[in-house]
């Protein structure tokens, strides 16, 4: 019996300290220092500044260390050296998500305290859990980076600077997963292998027509392109910052199914981080784009190539504009996406506006109305540059339809697919929509105006879309990928993850039967014993 007894304490023992070993160990001060719905770098509390961790969608998906004299810069996105004023690390609080108290235990909400009626129709929420092709589309994106890196994102002038993976990336998770569910980016659909195969041809035919715009130039913002060749020589109006080639990006509006446009503020004043700084050699060329108030008698006049100077005049642009005052909305990002409806609808589904009103936390700090220059300048940018891009191709390309003809972008991409993707009509018809509003330009009424560089760079588009389809993402061979990648599958809540402990249906009975032993000498016979190595083994399985 003593020997039972040593034996069950032994068992307890061992099972204790197995479920011990297996546990995860937590910062429970601050097990997620990821705000709600956060993608990016942030610093982690009580670390003095030498610890961050990297978020996507409010979740950790890795941990860095800064050594020596380096702290974590929020600034920079990473460690740099510690300045006279950053000598003492400043405490942050570990985040709590919105809707809770930090005094109250957390809760689950499916919606946010705070909501506003809306004065225009909402749009859909997000989708709660994205879709398994997303994580297959992502997969095979990352397993594509090399090629990407030394294919796509390659500038007139070497490797873009301006565009980078991570930022795709990032932006990717965010267009898929945070925007409204039916403006998010197509990757493909559920269940089958050609279903990969749809969102792999639609992001080829992205990166093609983004390799001609952003990337080719390695710039954020739009370039003073569009002169007017008078006196022998080319003018540049610098009120092309409210258009250029016979658009008016501070009159153009959302439809009325979802007018989601800026309104026009004339007090506004905006400065483009970018502008060609290689113009010509011996020409400094055009300032950046800028936008600021009129009074009156002041007039944003032109720049004279011939004598590589400003002039100030009442001098227009093609559509008659002879100032700049509200006209903040000049082309940004990686499809060069401009106009007041684009910057409205980023800050209605991710912007400052999505988190007063709808309670979405992705750029709650980003009021794009006030400051639509926040797509190049901010913290977030290399990711932001992306979105915008994304963003109007999921709005304006992937949902066209021609009134007229019923051609469909999404019909024709699946029936490119399904054909072999050999039919160069397919690209072409994209870039017509993406520069030219319009897939057919014989019957298309609504086209904007002729870019004489665009156009120039219609063949570069086509070349480019075979070469990504064929050599960077190796269609029509895509096949699914084997591995779900872990590391930046988004999850929504952080959890502790102890791997169970395999238990018995019931605990073996245990009969003791003594001998009937004249001498009174207890000894275990086989009934015993039995029992005792069936006790014996569960415990070692344990």
């Amino acid at each position: 019996m003593q020997f039972m007894l040593l034996l069950l304490f032994w068992c307890s023992f061992v099972v204790v300290n197995s479920q011990d070993t297996n546990t995860v160990e937590v910062n429970f001060e601050c097990p997620n220092p990821c705000p709600w719905r956060f993608t990016g770098f942030i610093l982690i509390p009580n670390t003095s500044c030498k610890s961050y961790a990297q978020c996507r969608n409010g979740n950790p998906i890795g941990e860095f260390q800064c050594f020596g004299n380096y702290i974590f810069a929020e600034s920079k996105g990473g460690c740099d050296v510690a300045s006279d004023g950053e000598s003492e690390c400043q405490p942050v609080p570990c985040p709590v998500p919105p809707t809770q108290s930090p005094t109250e235990s957390p809760t689950i909400s499916e919606s946010p305290t705070k909501t506003l009626t809306p004065t225009a129709p909402e749009p859909p929420r997000p989708t709660p859990f994205p879709t398994p092709v997303f994580f297959s589309f992502l997969s095979f994106v990352e397993s594509r980076r090399q090629s990407i890196e030394a294919t796509v994102l390659q500038s007139a002038g070497g490797p873009s600077t301006a565009y980078t993976m991570e930022g795709l990336m990032s932006a990717l998770d965010i267009v898929v997963n945070q925007f409204p569910s039916d403006k998010t980016f197509y990757v493909g659909e559920n269940g089958e292998y050609a279903g990969l195969r749809y969102g792999v041809a639609n992001f080829a035919a992205f990166l093609s027509q983004a390799m001609s715009e952003g990337i080719r130039m390695d710039s954020c913002d739009e370039w003073n392109t569009d002169y007017i060749f008078q006196d022998n020589t080319e003018k540049f109006p610098l009120s092309n910052a409210c258009g250029q080639y016979k658009r008016a990006y501070d009159l153009e509006i959302c439809k009325s199914t979802e007018p989601f446009e800026c309104p026009i503020d004339r007090d506004m004043e905006v400065t483009a981080v970018d502008y060609n700084q290689n113009f010509m050699p011996g020409k400094t060329g055009p300032p950046a784009f800028s936008c600021k108030p009129y009074d009156g008698s002041s007039f944003s006049g032109f720049y004279d190539l011939f004598d590589d100077v400003i002039v100030e005049s009442a001098y227009s642009n093609s559509l008659g504009r002879t100032n700049v005052a509200g006209c903040c909305w000049w082309k940004r990002g990686a499809l060069m996406t401009g106009g007041r409806c684009a910057f409205g609808k980023l800050n209605k589904y991710v912007g400052k506006e999505a988190a007063d009103s709808r309670g979405i936390y992705v750029y709650p700090d980003i009021d794009f109305c006030s400051n639509p220059e926040a797509i190049c300048d901010h913290i977030r940018t290399h990711e932001l540059r992306w979105l915008i891009g994304f963003l109007d191709w999921s709005g304006r390309v992937e949902t066209y339809v021609d009134a007229i003809t019923g051609w469909s972008y999404m019909d024709e991409l699946k029936k490119f697919v399904d054909s072999g993707m050999v039919d160069d009509a397919f690209i072409t018809a994209v870039t017509n929509i993406v520069t030219k509003n319009c897939h057919n330009l014989d019957i298309c009424a609504d086209t904007w105006g002729e870019d004489p560089d665009k156009d120039y760079f219609e063949l570069n588009r086509r070349v480019d879309f075979r070469n990504i389809m064929t050599n960077v993402l190796n269609l029509p061979e895509t096949a699914p990928p084997t591995v779900t990648p872990k590391s930046i599958v988004p999850t929504f809540a952080p959890t502790v993850y102890i791997p169970p402990t395999p238990q018995p249906t019931s605990i073996p009975k245990t009969v003791v039967v003594l001998s009937p032993n004249s001498t009174c000498k207890c000894k275990y016979n086989m009934v015993v014993l039995a029992p005792m190595v069936a006790l014996a083994t569960w415990c070692v399985w344990l």
